[in-house]
């Protein structure tokens, strides 16, 4: 067949066309794959880091800070949160690429010697390490976990890295010029914070300057706050602290130069920088007043208590394992301590689930109030399960064993008594101590019980104190204090050397028993005297003939005498240190030069009187059955205990004079006439001798007569 010359040509023009299209479509693939080189030239690509090893982990954690978290491929909130670690890790990386901060992971299937070594008993478990220095600031090719991630802290991938930034600027030398975090808060900002519509807490620092003159000095400039050292001073911590709380807190400063109005309204003092704390409404107590020294750790403290008070967490029987150092048994051995001793006091708001209402949870409000006040390392949760009243029960019958140390003296465990003083109505409060087998429970037999908020407070200010607390002279104040209503009370406070930390094991675990000890005889012998109690009230009952007169008596209320003011506080005070520490304390006159480590000194809570010798005069030492029978001896009130003057000048042979410095002016008024009275008495009784001596001897009135008789 024949083609014409036309289908030649159109034949031929397809040809081409397909041809052109064919090459536009080759260059449009091979577009793509060229553009990828394109980026990574420009910006290199991030490469999310394989899991570590024991090896890997020492090296990297031996030369920079590292938050790493632990975390096993079989648990399931591992699983959930594996996307939202790689999202944090990616973010900042891009972000932040000059911080001196990494952020790895470790497998605990793979690593388990790592994972052991490290006593990781959940996941996830986020850590941070850092370097160990020595004390010239060099690194000494070792690591140590410094921080962990937060509890009660979303973990989302923003906090993550607001962490960081806070591991950043708290633990790396470089980071002290970081930009403040802290936001500049207008009218109306500050009325919506003041009223409590915010989602997160915000600490606020209120300055008595304008924000131009804030604004000169965050620009460099040195005029801005012209004779105003304490706020510059109060600036530098403020900016430094904001980007320390990050991922608890928001922070803001408000001017009051430019607001008085708004100022004086919250009565914030219009000559220095104050600082408040304000939390969501739904928290049920809005502010929160900052009134300690302005230095960046202890505000940091108090930040962080009272965000994570303020959650009302809700916390399980195994939960209670990863926020103290709980425990249902103690072996009779010292326990290997780490130094400074974290000494957490757990306060569990315990309810029914099924019963509680929004009257009995209004008590939560009042509970963040009053431990917020408290010195002590005092944690606020809430509870429900029923697990934790059968650990309470479980830790009464393993605290007989724990002090069953005297194999002369055995105590048997009474569940009559166990009962009479744990037995409570819900919701109640319950105390929990580390490392101590002591919880305090306080009974509830009504719902006015927990609405009677100064009781409650009451039961929470006797019961804040760790089992045993290092005493500083920070604490001191709050460990003595001249109240009418604490001159029944006692400190027991043994010497003890930091620096040898074997023997301070050694010497807490003393320390321990003897606290055990004396809590169960304390509830022993407050039981024996209510049954005693009990039985009177029935004798009188039966005297009466009236039946008025018996119901009279039979209501007469038997108090709980566990509940009266002759408590005991354990405390242990730094020997080698104690002189320079506490020689420039108010009120504090004890000289612990006087003492070596191991002895043992019990003072009364009022610091008025002190004990330390033994029963038989012997210096009393840190051995829990001596202790025992002097404390006894001064709580029954026998007198075998010698009983001291704090800061008597008298001692030895002169120690009688105790009794006459005791009653201070008085004391010494009385003992000055005594002896005026006396010394007269004797210089009378000396004349009338003399004068009996030289006076003439008479029969008569004239008395005899010497003369020659005359006729």
């Amino acid at each position: 067949m024949r083609l014409s010359v036309i289908s030649l040509l159109a034949i031929f023009a397809s040809t081409v066309v397909c041809d052109e299209q064919a090459v536009a479509e080759q260059q449009q693939q091979q577009v793509p794959d060229q553009q990828p080189e394109q980026i990574e030239q420009s910006e290199p690509k991030i490469e999310y880091p394989s899991t570590m090893g024991l090896k890997e982990f020492d090296k990297l954690t031996n030369e920079k800070l590292v938050l790493v978290e632990f975390f096993s491929p079989y648990c399931h909130h591992c699983k959930a949160f594996a996307p939202v670690w790689k999202e944090a890790y990616l973010k900042f990386k891009e972000n932040y690429p000059d911080y001196n901060i990494d952020m790895r992971q470790v497998n605990c299937v793979e690593s388990g010697d790592l994972c052991d070594r490290e006593h990781i008993d959940f996941y996830p478990n986020i850590l941070l390490y850092a370097p160990v220095l020595d004390k010239n600031g060099d690194k000494t090719g070792k690591s140590k976990s410094i921080d962990s991630f937060p509890r009660g802290v979303d973990r989302s991938s923003e906090n993550i890295i607001k962490y960081l930034q806070e591991a950043y600027s708290e633990y790396d030398s470089g980071a002290i010029g970081m930009p403040s975090s802290s936001k500049l808060l207008d009218i109306d900002s500050m009325l919506r914070v003041i009223d409590g519509d915010i989602d997160n807490p915000t600490f606020v620092a209120f300055f008595p300057v304008s924000e131009k003159e804030w604004e000169i000095v965050d620009n460099g400039g040195k005029a801005g706050f012209t004779n105003q050292p304490e706020v510059v001073h109060a600036k530098q911590i403020w900016d430094r602290l904001s980007n320390k709380i990050l991922s608890i807190s928001d922070t803001g400063h408000f001017m009051c130069k430019d607001n008085p109005s708004v100022c004086e309204k919250l009565k914030i003092n219009k000559n220095y920088p104050q600082f408040v704390m304000f939390l969501p409404r739904s928290i049920g107590v809005v502010r929160f007043d900052y009134d300690d020294f302005v230095e960046i750790n202890r505000m940091k403290k108090w930040v962080t208590k009272l965000f994570q008070n303020s959650r009302y967490e809700v916390v399980s029987a195994r939960g209670i394992t990863e926020v103290m150092e709980f425990t249902k048994v103690l072996a009779n051995q010292p326990i290997p301590y780490v130094y400074p001793l974290q000494s957490k006091v757990l306060v569990l708001f315990f309810y029914d689930v099924d019963n509680v209402t929004p009257e009995d949870e209004a008590i939560l409000p009042h509970l963040l109030k009053t431990l917020q006040d408290s010195p002590f390392n005092v944690e606020l949760h809430k509870a429900k399960h029923k697990k934790i009243e059968e650990n309470v029960i479980t830790m009464g019958k393993n605290l007989i064993d724990y002090i069953n140390y005297d194999e002369t003296e055995k105590y048997q465990y009474d569940q009559v008594l166990s009962l009479a003083t744990t037995l409570t109505s819900k919701p109640t409060i319950i105390i929990l101590k580390d490392n101590s087998l002591i919880a305090n429970v306080y009974q509830s037999f009504a719902p006015e019980d927990m609405r009677t908020y100064d009781k409650v407070e009451k039961f929470i200010q006797q019961s804040q104190y760790p089992l045993y607390g290092h005493l500083t002279p920070e604490l001191a104040p709050y460990y003595f204090d001249k109240s009418e209503a604490n001159k029944d009370d006692l400190v027991v406070a043994v010497f003890v050397d930091l620096e040898n930390l074997k023997d301070t094991d050694s010497q807490l675990y003393h320390l321990s028993l003897i606290a055990h000890e004396y809590h169960y005889l304390q509830q022993q012998q407050y039981y024996e005297q209510v049954l005693k109690s009990r039985q009177d009230k029935f004798e009188k009952a039966k005297e009466q003939t009236e039946a008025l007169e018996v119901l009279k008596e039979l209501r007469e209320q038997v108090p709980h005498l566990w509940t009266k003011n002759d408590r005991v506080l354990f405390t242990f005070i730094d020997q080698p240190k104690a002189f320079k520490q506490f020689r420039n304390v108010k009120g504090w006159k004890l000289n612990p030069r006087n003492y070596q480590v191991g002895d043992v000194v019990i003072l009364s809570k009022d610091n008025t009187y002190y004990w330390d010798t033994d029963l038989e005069g012997n210096k009393l030492t840190n051995q829990p059955k001596n202790i025992k029978k002097t404390l006894l001896s001064i709580l029954n009130k026998d007198n075998q205990a010698h009983r001291k003057i704090v800061g008597s000048p008298y001692g030895g042979i002169l120690s009688f004079m105790d009794y006459v410095h005791d009653y201070g002016f008085l004391g010494y008024l009385g003992f000055f006439i005594t002896i005026y009275l006396i010394l007269f008495a004797l210089f009378n009784a000396r004349r009338f001798r003399i004068r009996k001596r030289s006076s003439p001897n008479s029969s008569g009135i004239l008395g005899n007569f010497d003369g020659a008789k005359k006729d």
